[in-house]
């Protein structure tokens, strides 16, 4: 579950789910608000659905005394916030209303994490500094502090760093040996899925960084998620959880504005619209918190636990088993800007 809540709290919190989603009733609730609700209800609290239409709105001051008793908790809160967010962006629209109903809720429960900001700012016309701020933020995540956007001239090339001189034959030749391992382990799992997507290895000319390309899909073999849009989104939330630094601004705001909003945010990600299913994603917040084990810490290394079974490994990284029914949905659809290269 996302969070641990007394009945009280829950309905309070579904309550203000829906006057997010409902910019405090003056949209119609979407048949995507309706989902979200009834899901976060069971996925994400652990309660019994309500009827969506019917529940009472809450405001913020009411849902500030509702959560009263466990405010000692920072964590509640933001986790709260968050929650809030996906109510606001569910439609996959920026929406002025939607948006100044979650920075209200944002300010009774004392929430003034950095990526509020961001998502006020995105209410501006312009999207470079939000994109550019976000796009550090991942950076910063991914290499668990190692670098920010300061300390490269251009995200896109360090992205694909190994195109004319950067090409690295050793280090291809490296990762396309982990075709000869038993097959199962997860060095040959990982060897698949990019012979399977034609991806080419890091060292390659048009492969992405392995500082990002190894632990990325890594997370994808571990957790299950595909790399269709949807994919991508849920194995990036999924990713929030299991390393959480910058986790709304570096991972989650991210995935829904370039494959839910339409955004595109670099040549490498692309944009899409309508990957959003919230019933999935809070199936992934949960899976990714309740991972022990991160393939974005400095720590990890493919090549230590390359010849261990891929299961093995998914066990000692205690990841909880995806029900088909909550995997990304992979049908192609024709005429989208979305063309992955890992």
């Amino acid at each position: 579950m996302l969070l641990h809540l007394d009945h009280d709290g829950a309905r309070a919190l579904l309550g203000a789910f829906r006057s997010v989603a409902t910019a405090g009733g003056v949209t119609p609730l979407s048949g995507h608000a309706t989902g979200a609700v009834s899901s976060l209800a069971t996925l994400g609290l652990g309660v019994e659905p309500p009827d969506p239409h019917l529940l009472r709105p809450v405001v913020p001051a009411e849902l500030a005394d509702s959560l009263a008793d466990s405010l000692g908790d920072p964590g509640l809160a933001s986790t709260a916030v968050e929650i809030l967010a996906i109510a606001a962006l569910v439609d996959g629209t920026l929406d002025p209303g939607r948006i100044d109903h979650l920075l209200a809720f944002a300010r009774h429960l004392g929430v003034a994490d950095h990526w509020l900001d961001d998502v006020e700012r995105s209410l501006d016309p312009d999207l470079g500094p939000v994109i550019a701020d976000m796009g550090d933020r991942n950076l910063r995540s991914v290499t668990d502090g190692r670098l920010d956007v300061s300390d490269i001239d251009d995200i896109s090339s360090w992205l694909l760093p190994y195109d004319g001189d950067g090409a690295d034959d050793h280090l291809g030749d490296r990762y396309r040996e982990l075709g000869r391992l038993a097959p199962g382990t997860l060095g040959h799992a990982f060897w698949a899925f990019y012979d399977d997507h034609g991806f080419a290895f890091p060292g390659q000319p048009g492969a992405v960084n392995e500082l990002f390309g190894t632990p990325h899909d890594c997370t994808h073999l571990l957790s299950g998620y595909d790399t269709s849009p949807q994919g991508e989104l849920l194995v990036s939330t999924f990713t929030a959880r299991m390393h959480p630094v910058f986790p709304m601004e570096g991972h989650i705001l991210p995935v829904i504005y370039s494959w839910h909003l339409g955004i595109e945010f670099n040549r490498l990600a692309g944009s899409y619209r309508g990957a959003l299913d919230a019933a999935k994603l809070w199936v992934a917040w949960d899976r990714g918190s309740r991972t022990t084990s991160d393939t974005f810490a400095r720590d990890f290394d493919l090549w230590e636990l390359a010849v261990e079974p891929l299961d093995v490994v998914r066990r000692a990284f205690g990841v909880p088993p995806l029900d088909p029914e909550h995997a990304a949905h992979s049908d192609a659809v024709a005429g989208i800007d979305y063309h992955p290269i890992a």
